[in-house]
């Protein structure tokens, strides 16, 4: 046996009525998963359609980062932003692609010139034109549509648009041979009307 006798320790007593071991730490806040989301789809924004899913994920999470215990909302402005960003830049495309189209729309009227020329309707050519090129140059045009044969392509096409006119030039390859073309294009109240060609 040991000749040690055992160590005494100082037995606990309760707090004193009233005590109060004081404040608790603070806490960090709380992660916000909209305003994570908002951020993740923000970056994948490039991705049509996303942009808008950061917007909405983005105003969720600045809603409920309004709760002090809540943090998130830097995440949630930035996916915002990412968001806006990329539907502007989706809308801005967009409308230049319609812009285009709706123009070479309203100019089909020169390909359906050419191709009355070609079947020998002087008549129906006409009405494609804003009326300047005459009987004569129509009809000559027409002849030498005729013997070239079907038209292929356009090769080094030089196009400019210049207070709604539309100027065209480059080397017109058909089946029979290739002639250096001229055409313009002048916007009317009835959409794009053919105003000069030439074929040299």
């Amino acid at each position: 046996m040991s000749q040690y006798p055992p160590p005494q320790y100082p037995a606990q007593t309760p707090p004193p009525p009233g005590f109060s071991p004081g404040p608790m730490p603070p806490q960090g806040p709380q992660s916000n998963g909209l305003a994570i989301t908002s951020l993740i789809m923000g970056i994948l924004s490039c991705i049509p359609g996303v942009g808008l899913l950061a917007i909405l994920f983005g105003a969720l999470g600045m809603g409920k980062a309004k709760d002090p215990r809540v943090g998130g909302k830097g995440m949630a402005i930035v996916g915002i932003l990412l968001g806006l960003v990329s539907v502007v830049a989706y809308a801005a495309v967009g409308y230049g692609v319609y812009v285009v189209g709706s123009k070479f729309k309203e100019m089909a009227s020169g390909i359906q010139f050419m191709q009355a020329l070609h079947e020998g309707n002087i008549a129906k050519a006409k009405t494609y034109t804003t009326g300047k090129m005459s009987d004569a140059e129509l009809a000559q045009l027409s002849a030498t549509l005729k013997t070239l044969g079907e038209f292929r392509e356009l090769k080094t096409p030089t196009t400019k648009f210049d207070n709604d006119v539309f100027d065209i030039k480059g080397t017109a390859v058909f089946a029979n041979g290739n002639k250096e073309v001229h055409f313009v294009m002048i916007k009317t109240a009835n959409g794009y009307k053919v105003d000069k060609m030439t074929l040299e």
